[in-house]
């Protein structure tokens, strides 16, 4: 009797032993078949964010506003330390996150332009009674090259308003408005840097023809 107990003891030990590796196996496989989908699921949802123009024009305006900043603050600077100390400094951003559209930046967008716009009207107004050549000749070195980095811009701004322009016109009319929303940076750098290159050739300009006439006194 103690034999028969025995034999079915093991018995039932090696069932449960079965059972539970075969449970187990079952747990991994199913484990391992989510983990597969999920991964799918992600590689798809990957491909059609690549795949979204919508992305791209946000991670290009996003890319502009950060080179426009940096070059005009650079400007500034060097204009503040070589020349008109009394220049105001400009606070560049440093990084953005347009995830959810560009809107949130808009505010300090215009408030940048505007104080960059009041950088080159206090350099015109020095420029105007400024009797030494050679601080001329500082202003007109600096001025052209950040005309020439304004003008690496400008391809790319115009890529970025075809693109838009593209992606809009294929939304629903409904849609639109939110989406030209979102591009609100971008789009407004269109207009903005080009009237931001109008100030500085003007500053230039002037700058040349009062070396020029400095030198002819001489």
């Amino acid at each position: 009797m103690s034999r028969f107990l025995s034999v079915f003891t093991i018995s039932v030990a090696l069932l449960a032993s079965g059972a539970q590796a075969e449970t187990k196996s079952q747990v991994q496989a199913q484990a391992q078949a989510e983990t597969q989908t999920v991964g799918w699921r992600d590689l798809a949802h990957a491909r059609e964010v690549a795949n979204d123009p919508y992305h791209q024009l946000n991670q290009d305006q996003s890319q502009l506003m950060l080179d426009f900043m940096a070059i005009s603050a650079h400007f500034a600077k060097d204009q503040r330390d070589n020349y008109l100390p009394a220049l105001n400094t400009l606070s560049p951003l440093n990084e953005v996150d347009f995830s959810q559209g560009s809107y949130p930046y808009a505010e300090q967008l215009n408030a940048y332009l505007a104080q960059a716009s009041e950088v080159n009207a206090k350099l015109d107004v020095a420029i105007e009674v400024e009797q030494d050549p050679a601080k001329l000749a500082q202003v007109i070195q600096a001025t052209n090259k950040s005309l020439d980095a304004m003008a690496a811009l400008s391809p790319r701004l115009e890529q970025f308003k075809h693109g838009s322009d593209k992606y809009l016109d294929k939304k629903e009319r409904i849609k639109q408005p939110k989406y030209a929303a979102a591009f609100t940076v971008g789009r407004t750098l269109v207009d903005a840097v080009p009237a931001y290159q109008a100030q500085q050739q003007a500053l230039l300009a002037k700058a040349k023809q009062l070396k020029a006439q400095l030198a002819h006194n001489l």
